[in-house]
């Protein structure tokens, strides 16, 4: 079996595809970041949590498990949840109901302090903003999105949206000396995985010796099909991808900037078809033929090398 492959025009523009991710950050702590997700049509999702899991990891590398003990030890303060029907102050927005920063936000007003707000001291925790643990974080799922441009990425701050614009609150990190987004990526594929498919950010590490800095890599994604043969006959619809990187640091007290780690995706209207192919019968036995002939045809040429030298 030897695998073929064509080039054609993607005649699949629309619809979805889905980007499977794996990301340590080393040195941010999971309550610190956001993964948000976002593309040229409009569409945005903030702080994805639905498909995709955080799990803290210790300054050892080892993932933390959970529990009302290790949220004490790490200055968790337990809270009762809020009455039903509270709404509490609006802060001036006109809104009603528990959501603060999304309300203001949609005024078009600056963002207070969330660490001030009422409705927000249950999310926010100054000994997970400050991360005095030195804790990082394992980022690991998947994210379906439209087969348009995009990007989505790791920011500190809580993200919200006001009036067209995409805003990361960074008020609970007063203080803070730095952001390091030092990380691994593990893995981050476009679609189902087939034989051959090297996905270039695999195994990839970063160490930031900044105090904050912007991590870009700018993927161009092929579309790729590759159709199975034989009892395991199947066509998997999947992608293929290359990229480049770029670190910009900054001071973040002095410069106006977000720090972070963002993927910016592109498509090609191009697709790879690659398809499994198996020789058939009479081809196989031309080939045996010309094999067989061969090997006579080599035998002859050295048996008369040998005679012409003894006669020598």
């Amino acid at each position: 079996v030897k695998t073929a492959y064509d080039l054609k025009v993607d005649e699949q523009s629309n619809g979805a595809m889905r980007i499977n991710l794996d990301v340590t950050l080393s040195s941010m702590h999971c309550k610190q970041v956001s993964l948000d997700v976002m593309d040229v049509s409009g569409d945005a999702r903030l702080d994805v949590e639905a498909s995709v899991r955080k799990q803290r990891v210790g300054s050892n590398g080892q993932i933390i498990v959970d529990s009302a003990e290790d949220a004490r030890g790490s200055g968790v303060v337990k809270r009762e949840p809020l009455p039903e029907g509270y709404c509490g102050d609006c802060y001036g927005a006109g809104f009603e109901g528990e959501y603060v920063a999304s309300g203001v936000s949609s005024t078009g007003w600056q963002l207070p302090d969330l660490r001030n707000v009422e409705q927000c001291q249950r999310d926010v925790n100054d000994a997970e903003m400050m991360n005095f643990a030195r804790e990082g974080c394992h980022i690991k799922g998947y994210l379906n999105v439209n087969k348009v441009a995009g990007n989505f990425h790791i920011a500190p701050g809580k993200s919200v949206e006001s009036r067209g614009n995409h805003i990361h609150d960074l008020s609970a990190f007063d203080g803070l000396e730095s952001f390091n987004f030092s990380h691994t990526i593990h893995s981050i594929s476009f679609g189902d995985e087939f034989p051959g498919v090297v996905n270039p950010l695999d195994g990839v590490s970063r160490v930031m010796n900044a105090s904050a800095g912007v991590y870009q890599y700018r993927m161009n994604v092929v579309p790729a099909r590759y159709q199975y043969l034989g009892f395991n006959a199947r066509v998997v619809e999947s992608n293929e991808y290359t990229v480049s990187d770029h670190f910009r640091e900054f001071d973040w007290h002095k410069q106006p900037a977000l720090p972070g780690i963002f993927f910016f995706y592109d498509l090609s209207p191009l697709r790879v078809e690659y398809r499994e192919e198996r020789m058939g019968f009479f081809k196989y036995i031309a080939t045996l033929c010309a094999v067989v002939g061969g090997v006579f045809a080599v035998s002859n040429i050295v048996d008369g090398a040998v005679y012409q030298g003894q006669r020598a």
